[in-house]
């Protein structure tokens, strides 16, 4: 394996010559064509997919390969949009994918060719996620989808999903529950942008209308799809926490830069030697430095065996608060020019629109409330608050209409 050091000055090396700076993109630019592109040339120069197998066309290399590259790579564009398809899909596709499935797609993933995102949440389920009422009926070779996903980042311009579908109404809700690989742009699917309240509309909602999935689309085993949608969260835990960087957006390396910027916009606003602003700075500064450990920590504890899988709900948790509270910081910093601002502030009025959107990183991947229950449970052994439809078939959970037995007092 190549030392990190060496790596390290490849990487520097090839990132001046073939990867343009962040300052260069314009903002009317097609984003999803530009991160193609992007990717593309990070596969073409040898720098798609650090730690992924040599066999499907990665480089076989550490956590540590990914954080040095990720340090080098912070004054570039990279191909941030393929966050979600290396750091949650791709993972559990290798862990649970078929030869043939992997040899199809991670390539692709890794060539910038393939957008992937996860149909999980639902309208009626809210946190519920094995409650999921989308249903998949078996015809023949295939499997015909019908229901609706909603709250899937990037769908609209994604290729695939790992779409969470019942197969069996007749057991337990975690027992009846099968993972499909679906093509986006298959008939039967409507894609429709939720536009929200901070202008953004990165989020979808999606109905599937008889929609054909062949035998062979299934991810694992059929009605064992709650051990590949665990595993699934798993790694969306671990790559929104920051654990390999696989998420840039949420990179401890991001969070550094993100304090930069605050002080760079304290100077543009003459705040540079205002006592609580530098207190403010600092804040961010020391937020940034517990994530960083929190993050080394949590790797280490994953690599060992010290830590279960689970334990990335601390590194999800932490990165939602965080971002709640740096956002508050540069409100603060900001000042009025965030809340109303002309053309040529438009820079300081965007951390405005990105407050408005702020409480998202509490939701997305898993409520704060879901991580808490999770460390709770799973990583502290503590007791499961009761549920009475755990062992009850699905068909039966649906007509029970009847209120709950009372506990009798005696």
């Amino acid at each position: 394996m190549e030392d990190v050091d060496s790596f390290r000055a490849r990487a520097r090396a090839w990132l001046a010559e073939h990867m343009p700076r962040k300052a260069t993109a314009g903002e009317d630019i097609d984003r999803v064509a530009r991160h193609r592109e992007l990717q593309a040339r990070l596969a073409d120069g040898g720098f798609a997919g650090i730690t992924f197998p040599l066999e499907y066309g990665g480089l076989g290399l550490s956590s540590a390969h990914v954080r040095a590259f990720n340090e080098e790579a912070a004054p570039y564009e990279t191909p941030y949009l393929f966050g979600v398809t290396f750091g949650i899909l791709a993972p559990t596709l290798l862990e649970f994918g078929t030869e043939q499935q992997k040899q199809r797609h991670i390539p692709a993933m890794l060539r910038g060719e393939e957008f992937w995102v996860q149909f999980l949440s639902e309208p009626t389920g809210g946190s519920d996620l094995a409650g999921a009422m989308t249903r998949a009926t078996r015809d023949g070779d295939t499997w015909v989808l019908n229901g609706s996903k909603v709250w899937s980042t990037g769908a609209h311009y994604s290729d695939y999903a790992m779409c969470l579908a019942r197969t069996d109404w007749d057991v337990p809700k975690h027992r009846g529950l099968t993972m499909f690989i679906v093509p986006i742009r298959s008939p039967g699917i409507t894609v429709e942008q939720i536009r929200l309240a901070s202008g953004g509309a990165e989020f979808c909602q999606e109905f599937l209308d008889d929609v054909v999935v062949p035998a062979d689309g299934v991810v694992g085993e059929v009605n064992d799809g709650w051990t590949v949608a665990s595993r699934l969260l798993v790694h969306e835990r671990n790559a929104v926490g920051g654990v390999d960087s696989s998420l840039a957006g949420y990179s401890t390396t991001r969070q550094r830069n993100l304090v930069f910027d605050l002080i760079e916009l304290a100077r543009r606003r003459g705040l540079a030697d205002d006592a609580h602003v530098r207190q403010l700075v600092a804040g961010a500064y020391v937020d940034a430095t517990v994530q960083s450990h929190l993050v080394a920590r949590a790797t280490t504890g994953f690599r060992t065996g010290a830590f279960p899988g689970p334990a990335g709900a601390l590194l999800k948790l932490y990165v939602a608060t965080l971002g709640v509270r740096r956002s508050d910081i540069t409100m603060e910093i900001a000042g009025s020019a965030s809340v109303g601002w002309t053309d040529d502030d438009a820079d300081t009025g965007r951390r405005g629109e990105l407050f408005i959107g702020r409480q998202g990183g509490a939701i997305a991947g898993g409520t704060n409330e879901m991580q808490r229950n999770v460390i709770a449970e799973r990583v502290l052994g503590l007791p499961r608050e009761q549920t009475v439809d755990r062992d009850v078939p699905f068909s039966q959970v649906l007509k029970n209409r009847s209120p709950l037995p009372r506990r009798n007092s005696s």
